[in-house]
Order: C-alpha cells, then structure tokens, then sequence
C-alpha cells in the first residue's frame, strides 16, 4: 500500500479558510463534516490525507516529518524557523492573510520616530537604572530584528495575550506584533515607527525536505507535482477574467485597433484572429486576459471600437510556458 501524504491546515479561522478555498478551486475538495472533525480526506484524491491543527503546532509536526506538508502564517514559520531545519518553504506567500509583524510605540512618544531612536532610549533607561520592556509573542524574530540594530538593553516580555493594552496598562513599554490596516493599534493609542517591520508575513506552503524529496522523485506526473501545478495555476488566475471581444468586418482595422486598446489597458496574452459565425458569415475576434475590475471601464470603448459582444469569464486556471512552477523550483532545490 503506498502511504498517504499528510497535509497539515490550519483548524479554523482565515488560514483555514484560505487554503480550503484554494484547493476547492484547484479540484482538491476537502471533505469535511464539521469544525470538531480532525482529519479528513480529499475528494477524488486517495492519496492524499488532510490533518487540523493549530498553526503553531503544524511547524513541528512538519519538521518531525509527521506531516509532508502544511498550511500556516509566515510569521509563525519564521520565528520557529531554528528549530526546524527539515523544514522547507515550498510557497512563501499563498495570496491571503498578509500582515505585517511591526514595533508599536505610545502615541504620545512623540521623539520615538524610528527604530534608531530605540538605540538611544534603551540606553537612557540602562543608565537610569530601568527596565526597557517589550512584549512580543515572536521573542526570537524580535530579539534578532533588534540585535540588527543594534538595540541590547531590553526584556522581553513574552505573552499571547492581548497585547495593545501592554503599555497602557504598564506591562511593558513598547510592543511587537501583527498589524494588517494598523486600525488596531491606532484604537489603543499605538503608532508604527519607521523602520520598524520586524517581517511581512502572509499564508504559506511549508513542506518536511526528506519526505518531499521522495515524492519529487515520483515526477512530474506525481501527486505532489500536480498538487503544486494545480495551485500555481489557480494563484496565477486570481483576479483576472478570459476576455473575448466578437465583431463583424466591418471595418478593416477594427481587430488590431481592439488589441491595441486591450494592450493599453494593462491586458495580457492579447490574441486576434478570424471567426464564422452558424451562417458561415466571417467576423474577428480578440482573446485576452484582464484584471476584472478593469473590464466594466472598457465595455463601452470597445462597442465604440466596433466590438458586437465582449465576455469575460472568470479564469479558474492559467498556466504559462515562462510562468514560475513551484515544483520545478523544489525539484532544483532539493536536489542541490
């Protein structure tokens, strides 16, 4: 019997959400019955085994080779990433679930613009015989961000609570965290500093190097490299629609002139050609890709053009000879 491969996802919230929905599109649908279930299969894809966990708990399953895969945040890989040097990134940003892991001061420091400015004051709190304290629930990403610039004179304060209400409350003085529109932090008297993006993070494809170098060795038929195709094609066509703009010949220019304004807008493998309608009676037509919200400000300029019909499907799949394939990518990594 050939063992499942194990894909690790998240049990809830917008990392679940975002993968399950990726994979759905891709043609691999998780079976699920309810949010108590652990463990669940994907349909039409035996092979594949589908385990629910917390994020933080999928880094170390991937890395005891427990999991051949999993879902997390970036930010979660990233400050566990020393103690998991099996573990490789197959996808760093899977489209969703972007933040920002950032240093956060008081509003009312109004000297505190930027991270060099904690040079200094880290100092003065040394020399006044006070604690400079930080609350973080990334200590290592913190400590060597700061370290970086050379900021020594600290504590870590480590928690995972909520921790906007550190400095008002006295806990600590600054902190590092998560922030995606910085509404948060504003809501509790908290600015950014300059400088102070600790890391980008966003959804992402970790993968345990020794199991993935055995299914690498299936090829490019194997599941993991149809798997990782799958997903490419589905990230690739996010937001863009298959255009198809149908005229008469009226006009000699008119298809080229289409193509032109297509291209002006920002359009994407912009073809044109020749086609016969159910009474042999010929016409041209154009075939582009183009961002989706784009299409409605176009409609009446290619009407204008000369254009009897303009459609715009969603595209579920785009692959590119040029594109960029994750497998390859893998391939050539593991086997350097």
């Amino acid at each position: 019997m050939i063992d499942p491969i194990r894909l690790a996802v998240p049990s809830k919230g917008h990392l679940y959400d975002g993968v399950v929905e990726i994979l759905k599109t891709a043609g691999y649908k998780v079976r699920r019955a309810s949010d108590r279930q652990y463990e669940a299969t994907i349909a039409g894809h035996a092979r594949f085994h589908v385990v629910f966990m917390r994020p933080a708990d999928i880094v170390t399953q991937v890395q005891e080779g427990r999991c051949h895969l999993g879902v997390t945040g970036m930010d979660v890989y990233a400050e566990r990433a020393q103690e998991a040097e099996r573990t490789t990134v197959v996808v760093p940003d899977l489209g969703y679930g972007g933040c920002r892991l950032v240093v956060a001061v008081p509003e009312s420091w109004i000297d505190v613009t930027h991270i060099i400015d904690l040079v200094d004051l880290t100092a003065e709190f040394k020399a006044g015989g006070k604690t400079f304290r930080v609350s973080t629930k990334y200590p290592a990403l913190t400590q060597a961000y700061f370290r970086k610039w050379g900021i020594y004179y600290y504590q870590v304060i480590a928690s995972d609570g909520a921790l906007e209400l550190h400095p008002s409350l006295g806990i600590a003085d600054v902190i590092v965290d998560l922030t995606s529109s910085g509404t948060t932090l504003k809501d509790n008297r908290l600015r950014e500093i300059e400088g102070g993006t600790v890391l980008d993070s966003a959804a992402c494809l970790i993968g345990h190097a020794p199991s993935l170098a055995e299914l690498v060795g299936e090829g490019s038929a194997g599941p993991l490299a149809l798997l990782l195709d799958a997903m490419d094609g589905v990230r690739a066509s996010e937001g863009w629609l298959h255009l198809e703009v149908v005229g008469s010949p009226n006009a000699s220019e008119t298809a080229t002139a289409v193509a032109c304004y297509l291209s002006e807008q920002g359009a994407q493998h912009v073809f044109r050609g020749e086609v016969w309608d159910d009474r042999s009676e010929p016409g041209w037509r154009v075939t582009a890709l183009i961002a989706a919200r784009r299409l409605t400000a176009c409609q009446r300029r290619l009407f204008a053009l000369g254009a009897s019909r303009v459609v715009g499907l969603p595209a579920r799949f785009v692959f590119d000879r040029d594109g960029h394939s994750t497998f390859d990518d893998l391939q050539r990594r593991l086997s350097s």
